[in-house]
């Protein structure tokens, strides 16, 4: 299943169960696209990032004016099968800023976080 059809059901799932407003999807199939579109998002509202499980493999980071933020995922400790998936805001940050995690299958390619205004 390619982004663009993940980032539909994902909106039209979000969009079913939020009454006022749909969330916004941040989409990005390269740590380039995934930086430009991440920085550019409101940080004062939910929103969904999905993306390819490799951007997170090597502990990158993505540079917003506001700091950097880590890419990473961790094997799930109660389930070994799946891996946890962070997008961990610098600490030292002013302002608000986005927090973002998720779950997805160990052989997964494309995941999903969810990430919330801190």
């Amino acid at each position: 299943m390619n982004l663009s059809v993940l980032g539909l059901i994902a909106a039209g799932m979000i969009a079913g169960t939020a009454a006022a407003q749909p969330v916004p999807i941040i989409e990005g199939s390269s740590h380039r696209e995934l930086q430009e579109k991440f920085c550019a998002a409101n940080p004062n509202i939910e929103h969904v990032l999905i993306g390819p499980a490799t951007l997170f493999v090597d502990s990158q980071q993505i540079i917003c004016d506001n700091g950097p933020y880590k890419l990473y995922r961790i094997v799930n400790a109660q389930d070994t099968d799946d891996f946890d998936y962070f997008l961990d805001p610098p600490f030292y940050a002013h302002g608000k800023r986005l927090g973002c995690d998720g779950k997805a299958g160990r052989s997964m390619r494309t995941v999903a976080l969810n990430c919330r205004p801190l």
